[in-house]
Formats: C-alpha cells, structure tokens, sequence
C-alpha cells in the first residue's frame, strides 16, 4: 500500500476497534440449539484427535455431527486451536464470533475504498454493516457466519490489491467455513474472466483456493457428502445466470433481473424468514434499491453491481428453499447491500455524494434506533446441568433429548441419546416434549428442577414446563405428536 493511500486505509481501519467494542456487547452468552453445541462438540473432538467426533462423557454415546455441521469444519478448528492456547470451549468461540464480526465491518470498508478510491464511501458501508440490527443480533451467536462473511470479504480485498495467492487461501477457508459460499465464489470468478488481464490470477486464486478447502477436509478426515441437494443443483445454476448477467445487453438484464428480484419478493411474503430480515433492516433494503439504481446509470459499475445482485439472489433462492423460516440466514445477504450502497456513494460524484452520505447517516441512526433482542445471559441447558450437577450421581448414565447440549455442560458424565429401551437417569425436559414427544418414562422420580427454565421452540410456541428426572426405562407413548427443526433456547424477550 502505497503513502499517498496510507491515510484512508487507516481511516478504514479505525472501525475495527469500535467494532470489536460494539460486536462485544451484542454478543449472546446463550448458544443456539443444537447448531452451537455441535461446533463445541466438534472443537473438542478436533483437540482430542483431529476429528470432530467425539464420546459423551465415559461410557457415553459417540457424537458425531451432522451433515450440515461437518461441512463447516473451519469454525470449530479455529475454536480447538484457541482453547489449546488457554481459553475455555466458550470464550474460544466467543473470541472468534466477536473478531470476525468486527473484521468482516473494517475489511467491508477497506474493500469499498480500493474498489472506488472514496474514503468515505468504504466508511458508509462499514458503518451500515456495524449497525444493522438484523445482524447485530444474529452475528451475536457463536458460531461460523461472521468468520465465513469476514473471510469472503476478506478474500475480496486481497484479490483487489492483487494477492492472488493469499486471496486463494481466504477463499479456500471461506467455502470451509460455510460452502454455499462457493456460489459467490463462481460469480466473483466468472466476473473477472471477462477482463483478459485477470484470468490467470482467476486460474491462480481458484487452484489455491481449490488445495486450501481439500487441506481442511481432508485433515480433518471429514466425509465428502453433499448435505444440501439445493447447493449442488444452484452451481451451473450461478455460472449461467452470472455469465447472462456479464454478456447480455444491458437492457436485458435489467429486465431480466427486474423478473428476478419480484419472483423472489413473491415467494417471500409467505416466508418468516425474510419478513423478518425487512423487520429489522427495512432502512438498509430501501436505500440499497436506491443504490442499485445509481449504479446501473454508471457505465463503470453497472455490471459489478448487476453480478453482485445476481449472486444475491441465488443465495437467497438457496436459503429460500434450505430454511425459509429463519431470518439468520437471509442475514447473510446484508453484507452484500451495504456493499452495493457503499459503491452508489463514491458513483455519485463530489457534488452529490453529500447526499448519499446524508442517506446512509439516516439509515444508520435508525438502525441505531431499533433495539437489538438478545439472550445475552440465559441458556436453559447449563441451568439444568447445574442442577442436574447437584442432584445426581456423576456415574448415572444421562438419557437425553439433547445429548449434544448435555453432552457439553456435562463432559464427565456418560450421556445418552433418548430412544426406547435406554435405561438411565431419564431426563422429561422442553427438550424431550418438543423432539421427542412420542417417548416416555417408567421408573422413579428422583428429581424435580425449578425456577426460570424456558424454550423457545422453532415454531415459537415458548415451554416453561416443568424438568422431572426419572430414574428407570425409556418407553413409547401413543400420543399424536410431531417432532422436528431445531430450537433456540432463550427468554421470552429474544
């Protein structure tokens, strides 16, 4: 970087401080059920043995994650190698969550400087990523989505100052971290390819990336399995709509992408999961369709900003039919706005550029303005594992709806996965009422657990029933029950 850009990229990387500050306070002391269970779990596999398997206690049942899991091996890695360094399993995560979090807001701004040159246009974009509420509250939760949006941003950046091989490497562990990012991947690649001078560092930067995501699999001896039909299908998907989006007159695809964006908008409406993106951000949606409309008006940026919006929407398509009632994942897509709302800035030229920045103070202050729901300090299963802790003996098997979360809280105790037959200290909890709930228990009453003990069930329906510990057999019930989808455990206020 040369002296005369010195001074705004430091200007760029004074968020990073006010974000770590601001990320830290957003952070949940609670996990989410099971997915931030299984990323410990995994973490403490990996330290025991390089895989991200392991045993529930001695004499426990052998955890193995799931499919959607084990295809994020990066974060629980990175968690396994901060807790050799002396940190506990949970402030090993939480370091890594608030870290990513804050970079992915200074390398958003760094990025938008180098692609415009315009200080101020990188610091709009920072800022609306820091204060979006959406994903102050889901970027709060330890886990894999702020390290995959800081890698990906991350890579971007290197390959804007031409460091193929490290922006290869970051592209490799983003993928690891999550792999839909492979859909970013393919549309940044075929982007570039356009230009005949970027095409062997295309080449270059995907090899790299290529040997980067097998290291971490393989390493990890992870099995290759394709957890999401909807992921592989939506590849040749992405390099035709993205390529259509490069070669094709640009009238076309503005109407092409007009058709996109109000299909999409009308298979949303019915879904949870983006009405609650539009919830909290509504502000941020609004001005970055106002930005798309100053960049396709600028000859220099109109196809950047119709790639970026075209690998959006695959996204979303892919998230639209993966979990379409959960607004984390749409979350995900914020980066990308506030990117393109940073691009519209510096397109606006000197004489107008007081008024896009007057637009982004306006969303930013509300944003400010809307409270962010959190559960910093509440998480029902270390309350039970503390009574449980009190009330049982360390050598009684534990059967379990949630073994993973058990599992974790109570790592020298066997536990158990809750199926018939199994025999144990059998623990009745939101857990088995929501997951199991065709399942039961004979035996004897040894415990009962008070106090404020609440689940929040993904169909939003709160359980504050009771927790009975029940020394005996696990046995089917007949009621005309369903179980499925995970759950998020916290108060009723989150």
């Amino acid at each position: 970087m040369s002296a005369r850009t010195s001074p705004g990229a430091l200007v760029a990387l004074s968020l990073f401080p006010l974000a770590v500050v601001v990320r830290s306070f957003q952070h949940h002391a609670s996990l989410l059920y099971p997915d931030g269970y299984q990323y410990l779990l995994m973490a403490r596999g990996i330290s025991e043995h390089l895989r991200p398997t392991t045993v529930l206690g001695p004499g426990g049942d052998q955890f193995v994650p799931s499919a959607d899991a084990a295809a994020k091996p990066l974060f629980p890695l990175l968690v396994a190698v901060a807790h050799t360094l002396g940190l506990s399993w949970i402030d090993a995560a939480t370091a890594i969550t608030v870290l990513a979090g804050a970079w992915a807001v200074t390398a958003l701004a760094l990025l938008v400087r180098r692609l415009t040159g315009c200080t101020a246009a990188g610091i709009a974009a920072g800022s609306l990523l820091l204060v979006s509420p959406g994903i102050g509250f889901w970027a709060g939760f330890s886990g894999p989505d702020p390290l995959a949006v800081a890698l990906v941003l991350s890579a971007a950046l290197a390959l804007a100052y031409g460091r193929t091989t490290v922006g290869g490497v970051l592209t490799g562990l983003a993928v690891a971290a999550r792999p839909e990012v492979v859909l970013l991947v393919v549309a940044g690649a075929v982007l570039a390819r356009r230009d005949p001078r970027h095409r062997d560092d295309v080449r270059r930067a995907g090899s790299v990336a290529l040997v980067t995501a097998v290291l971490v699999f393989a390493g990890l001896r992870i099995p290759v399995e394709i957890a999401e039909w909807k992921l592989a299908v939506s590849l040749p998907l992405a390099v035709l709509v993205v390529a259509v989006a490069v070669r094709a007159p640009i009238a076309a695809v503005r109407l092409g992408g007009l058709v996109g964006v109000t299909t999409l908008v009308a298979l949303s409406l019915s879904r949870s999961g983006p009405a609650d993106v539009w919830d909290r951000d509504w502000p941020l949606l609004l001005l970055t369709v106002g930005a798309v409309g100053v960049l396709l008006r600028e000859p220099r940026r109109d196809r950047t900003a119709l790639v970026v919006v075209a690998a959006t929407l695959l996204l979303a398509g892919v998230y639209l039919t993966k979990n379409p009632g959960s607004g984390r994942y749409f979350t995900l897509l914020l980066p990308a706005a506030a990117l393109l709302c940073g691009l519209a800035v510096a397109a606006l030229g000197p004489r107008l550029r007081p008024a896009g920045l007057a637009a982004v103070a306006i969303v930013a202050v509300l944003g400010l303005t809307q409270p962010v729901p959190g559960s910093r300090d509440y998480d029902m299963f270390p309350i039970v594992a503390q009574g449980l802790a009190q009330r049982l003996d360390s050598t009684a098997p534990l059967v379990t709806a949630a073994p993973d979360a058990y599992g974790f809280w109570l790592p020298d105790r066997p536990v158990r996965q809750m199926r018939p037959g199994a025999r144990g200290a059998i623990l009745l909890d939101a857990t088995q009422r929501f997951f199991e709930p065709r399942l039961a228990a004979n035996g004897t009453v040894v415990a009962r657990l008070g106090g404020a003990i609440v689940f929040s069930r993904p169909d939003l329906e709160l359980d504050a029933g009771p927790t009975v510990v029940v020394v005996g057999r696990v046995v089917p019930t007949h009621r005309n029950q369903s179980s499925s989808a995970i759950g998020t455990p916290h108060p009723p206020s989150a």
